[in-house]
């Protein structure tokens, strides 16, 4: 007598496959390479830009000196930011010292001053420090006020992996971005 394993009592004709297996395979492949993709769309999240900040009002914005200062709120507000991230992340007072209050996007690139969508938390130093991050924005801000790259591809830049698309910040040239 031959014993069947419940499992497999209905077998697929052979060739048969699924009906929607190939189109899901598909799509989630889709989905993988868009996650993956540096910069996918992160660079464009509303919650973290200044709406006020566009291609056309740079030259009233990020490109006149002062900018950030006229626009950044109070230090003691950011200290009060701060204070929450580092409660929310259980990150004991006696460390604040060891981390910037960072704009996941840049004021200097048309990061939102204000959203706390736009508020984190980072370490000061290393290679995807706040002091590098900084550097970085000051770089890309220049270059966007001379006109060699446009303001989403500098965002674009900022929001991806710039801590390893950029690793030598001192040869970088507006034209090699």
């Amino acid at each position: 007598m031959i014993r069947r394993n419940r499992r497999f009592t209905e077998e697929p004709k052979p060739g048969a496959q699924r009906a929607g297996q190939p189109a899901r395979v598909v799509l989630a492949c889709c989905f993988a390479m868009l996650a993956f993709m540096p910069g996918a769309s992160r660079a464009q999240r509303a919650e973290w830009l200044d709406a006020r900040v566009t291609q056309t009002t740079i030259v009233d914005t990020i490109c006149v000196p002062g900018y950030v200062d006229r626009v950044l709120p109070s230090f003691e507000v950011q200290m009060r930011q701060k204070e929450r991230l580092l409660k929310q992340r259980s990150i004991d007072a006696s460390f604040a010292s060891e981390y910037a209050l960072d704009h996941r996007m840049p004021i200097l690139l048309g990061g939102s001053p204000n959203s706390a969508a736009n508020l984190d938390l980072r370490r000061w130093e290393g290679r995807a420090g706040q002091r590098r991050k900084e550097r970085l924005a000051v770089y890309l801000k220049r270059c966007v006020c001379t006109g060699d790259i446009t303001l989403k591809a500098a965002q674009t830049a900022m929001a991806g992996d710039w801590s390893n698309r950029y690793p030598n910040l001192s040869s970088m040239s507006c034209s090699g971005l």
